[in-house]
């Protein structure tokens, strides 16, 4: 099986984590979404992403995993304005370091998908795309905080993402 893959946020954080997915034998297409056009661009041209899409709604069409990478207070919005277009099965992950302002802040209640917050500790001294590095999660601690309980499997395919970032994951 396969999976599609939505950025939203192609900063430090959204590019470095699309140059790990990318070799995950399991990930099918990243798209990605910014809201800076070069920076779509140069994510484009660089290979961090597979497609560019003109919206956070139309990235996350058809995407089993979601990956909500923008400023902390963007991320209720950018779930709000998402929300009603995933696919039942899809994962929403934000990285996001404020954990209960954010799941406080979330517009319907993430009830009927897993939404996670998913906080690696890592980052660097420069920001943007441009910064991005591979690796930049490899033997860093992963903390991942669902809104829900997990159900069966759930935390087992989050296990296989943090194994293609290099990352200890820690529920």
């Amino acid at each position: 099986m396969t999976y599609s893959i939505a950025i939203i946020g192609l900063g430090l954080m959204g590019s470095s984590l699309a140059c790990d997915l990318s070799q995950w034998a399991k990930k099918s297409s990243i798209t990605g979404y910014d809201t800076d056009g070069e920076t779509q661009q140069w994510c484009l041209q660089k290979g961090i992403v597979d497609r560019i899409a003109e919206s956070p709604q139309l990235a996350v069409k058809g995407a089993d995993f979601v990956f909500i990478a923008t400023p902390v207070r963007v991320i209720p919005k950018i779930y709000s304005e998402i929300h009603s277009l995933l696919l039942p099965q899809t994962i929403i992950f934000d990285l996001g370091s404020t954990r209960q302002w954010i799941f406080d802040h979330l517009v319907p209640a993430p009830n009927n998908h897993l939404y996670c917050g998913f906080h690696p500790m890592g980052g660097g001294v420069n920001s943007g795309a441009h910064s991005a590095q591979k690796q930049l999660f490899k033997g860093r601690p992963l903390l991942v905080t669902p809104f829900r309980p997990f159900r069966d499997s759930e935390m087992n395919i989050i296990e296989e993402i943090a194994h293609c970032l290099g990352s200890r994951v820690f529920f």
